[in-house]
């Protein structure tokens, strides 16, 4: 996973010499307006969590709507009230905001538009979304969405401090709302009230920011004359009046997630000097000890007094977020030692093996992880069958195996991916996506630089998909009819749309409408896709002709046929590979055109590309029948019936698990596979994985990993030269250094031989009952490796 910076440059630098109060103010005196609440605010306060200042509205009449019909109030502000209405014309829940603008001084007046005029620039899957504002006589209506689960600070009230919250539950909810503030600071937009009250939880899991009353839209930093907000979440920068940034928000959040963990305020306090000397101190209530040193040290360089010193919200999302789940483990974080049991005999057992070179292995169990939990149908005797799917982080002697956060009891037809962003499809036709969203690619009708936790995509929600395929920034999505729908970048008309305008959400492929698809596949910039009858078609671009449809077409803004030779008959399946394409025929011929880097294509050194489809020669004496291939950058792997393996192009990195990295012209079978019969293969950018028939997953080549030790390091195979990984503990806060961390984090290691990296079984005593577990799919990544499981196996 790569660090963006996503931090906006903002015209004035913050101050970091003496304070600089306004005026002659004193620190308390600027919170004569403010009233502390008792720790524990009751349920019912959604909308505030400070006291009405004098001359503000008080509860007003609701307004009957044409073509709504109301529902009942939600919620009573300041300002005013949140009602929830029933859309006539499709049945949906929507909240309005009613603000009579006649009760409001001019500057309430004018927060009140502000709301306006932030809300409808934010589009988020984590913030409450914003469906129109309109002024009916005095009074403005600010519609917007419904988040039926209640606020987090409900939730929290509720909450009995013997039954703490789990550690990944605080992760999940510490992920969206990082990702929203992301996203926010990323628009030049402070929220200055970020509090539990604010954050709304949606039934399906989801948690959404909202309440964008005093949000700022930031030309500079904000130089603070009065306080606005609530004073349990004020910073040390808004206590004492100095100018303040994003960095305010990211202090809010750490009150958020301590609160979460506590049970009650991170800074508490019996009245309002003791709170602002706590506060500008920075003496919060510590974590309780079940919680991990890593989310403690996280929570601590977020309450650090200089602003400049606490993480962004794009670095805790992008960096520290992730970096606690991996000191988490999988198996941990779900509940408290106090009321955990692990099962004596887990059902389901990972087998991951180390690659040392005394071949010395370890099992784990991972039958705690909460997409990986398969319970047992009360109304069924049989277990219940499904998939996990897991990211499989292994360097050295050191692996680990961590549920992805996808909904229980589910089967995934398929994951897509080109290691930037995933697509998993369901067996039900959902879909959901999740990783760099920055080019609308994800489909949720947003920009989002990262989305670390899968989101199903409810604009094709009434479609049933079958199948998807990925490229560089766009997604394509295949329905159960044949149709096709496309969304993401489309500077490279990968859409097929005829133009080059990009899509925030799925649009069907027009000129495809009445030909139904079977099966489409996505290169870097170009997509297959192929019909019932064999036919196939192309658009996309490529300079090296992978488009197949001729020398000076390089760019098709819609779908093209190709006019196949006379030679190509029968195509049953299409392969677009990083600028390449490859036909696979019923009788297992394969043909291919476009760039041929690395002699990838077997078309000889001297041959840089080809615009016409031409044979890939594996064998001259004999024709094996080619089942399935992969292709990267430079090389390429073939499985031929019998589950043998031929690898073809570049050898620098032994990915092609010779046993060398010389230069190899010839194709070459991985001899080292020959005695076991080889499911799957995917290649990277410089190391290849495959799957067996005994449910391993074998991988070779030189790949990038995060040792744990110095010792760990030192057992690495040959091409590796690690140092020791920093502490989290000791590392400082900035740019520079998170730069350093990440230079030095990942430590690049080279597997000259095909070695077994995971292996899956069930116990004997699951198999007489029934029971099974079979791996599907590998996805080879960047830092880690994605694993489809499929099992029926009871986890307790």
């Amino acid at each position: 996973m790569e660090l963006k910076e996503i931090r906006p440059a903002f015209s004035q630098k913050p101050k970091h010499g003496p304070t600089q109060t306004t005026g002659e103010m004193s620190v308390l005196s600027r919170f004569q307006n403010l009233t502390l609440l008792g720790p524990n605010p009751s349920p019912r306060q959604t909308l505030a969590s400070v006291a009405p200042r004098e001359g503000t509205a008080g509860p007003q009449h609701v307004l009957d709507l044409t073509g709504y019909r109301k529902v009942r109030s939600v919620g009573q502000g300041s300002f005013g009230v949140a009602v929830l209405y029933e859309r006539q014309s499709d049945g949906q829940q929507v909240v309005m905001k009613q603000i009579a603008l006649g009760n409001l001084a001019k500057p309430e007046r004018e927060m009140a538009m502000n709301e306006v005029e932030v809300f409808s620039k934010l589009h988020h899957p984590n913030i409450i979304a914003y469906l129109g504002s309109s002024v009916r006589g005095d009074v403005l209506l600010i519609e917007m969405e419904y988040a039926d689960g209640g606020t987090l600070a409900q939730m929290l009230a509720v909450r009995s401090q013997s039954e703490p919250l789990p550690e990944r539950f605080v992760l999940n909810i510490f992920e969206q709302l990082a990702s929203a503030l992301s996203y926010m600071h990323s628009q030049n937009i402070l929220h200055r009230d970020l509090k539990t009250a604010n954050v709304f939880l949606h039934g399906k899991g989801t948690v959404k920011v909202g309440d964008f009353g005093i949000s700022k839209i930031m030309n500079s930093n904000v130089h603070a004359q009065t306080v606005l907000g609530t004073p349990y979440y004020f910073s040390p920068e808004m206590c004492e009046g100095k100018e303040y940034d994003e960095k305010s928000d990211v202090w809010a959040l750490g009150c958020i997630i301590g609160e979460m963990c506590c049970l009650k305020k991170a800074f508490t306090a019996s009245n309002l000097s003791e709170l602002v000397g706590k506060i500008m101190t920075a003496e919060y209530v510590p974590l309780p000890a079940c919680y991990s040193d890593s989310l403690r040290h996280v929570l601590g360089l977020m309450f650090q007094i200089e602003p400049i010193a606490r993480p962004s919200a794009s670095e805790l999302l992008q960096y520290w977020i992730p970096l606690i789940y991996k000191n988490l483990g999988s198996a941990e974080g779900f509940q408290f030692e106090a009321h955990h049991s692990r099962p004596k005999q887990p059902e389901l057992l990972l087998k991951v093996e180390s690659m040392v070179h005394d071949d010395r292995a370890t099992t784990k169990s991972y039958a705690d992880g909460s997409t990986a939990r398969v319970g047992t149908d009360i109304n069924q005797n049989h277990p219940i069958e499904r998939t996990v799917l897991y990211q499989l982080h292994s360097f050295g002697s050191s692996s680990s195996l961590a549920p992805l956060h996808l909904p229980p009891t589910i089967k995934i037809m398929q994951v897509a991916t080109r290691g930037q962003h995933f697509v998993a499809v369901l067996e039900d036709g959902t879909v959901y996506s999740w990783g760099e969203g920055d080019k609308g690619q994800l489909g949720h009708d947003a920009l989002e630089t990262w989305h670390h936790i899968p989101m199903r995509i409810d604009a094709i929600r009434s479609r049933r998909i079958v199948s998807a395929a990925v490229g560089d920034g766009f997604s394509i999505f295949r329905t159960a009819s044949g149709l096709l729908l496309a969304c993401g970048d489309n500077s490279n008309g990968c859409l097929g749309q005829g133009n080059r305008a990009s899509l925030l959400v799925p649009k069907q492929i027009a000129k495809l409408e009445h030909i139904p698809i079977v099966q489409v596949s996505s290169g870097t910039t170009h997509v297959l896709a192929l019909t019932e009858g064999g036919i196939v078609y192309s658009w996309g671009s490529s300079d090296n002709g992978a488009l197949a449809l001729g020398k000076r077409i390089h760019i098709a803004l819609e779908p093209e046929r190709i006019i196949l030779p006379q030679l190509v008959q029968n195509v049953r399946e299409v392969y677009a590979g990083p600028d390449c394409t490859i036909l696979i025929t019923t009788q297992g011929d394969c043909y291919c055109c476009g760039s041929n880097a690395g002699n990838r294509l077997g078309l000889g050194r001297k041959v840089a590309s080809t615009a016409t489809l031409r044979m890939v020669h594996l064998d001259a004496a004999k024709r094996p029948k080619i089942v399935a291939v992969s292709v990267a950058d430079t090389h390429a792997a073939f499985l031929i019936e019998g589950g043998f393996l031929v690898m073809l192009g570049d050898n620098s990195d032994g990915q092609r698990g010779a046993g060398h990295k010389f230069e190899l012209a010839q194709p070459s079978i991985v001899r080292q596979l020959q005695s076991r019969y080889v499911v799957n293969v995917k290649c990277n950018h410089s190391y290849s994985v495959a799957t067996t028939d005994d449910n391993c997953v074998v991988h070779w080549g030189t790949r990038t990993g995060t040792p744990e030790s110095a010792e760990d390091c030192s057992e690495s195979r040959a091409g590796s030269n690690n140092e020791q990984r920093p502490s989290l503990a000791t590392v400082a806060n900035s740019t520079t250094a998170l730069a350093n961390i990440l230079t030095s984090l990942y430590k690049r290691e080279t597997i000259l031989e095909p070695a077994d990296v995971l292996a899956l079984y069930s116990s004997k005593q699951q198999q007489s009952a029934g029971s099974y577990v079979k791996l599907l799919d590998v996805h080879p990544l960047q830092h880690s490796i994605l694993v489809l499981v499929e099992t029926n196996c009871p986890l307790a």
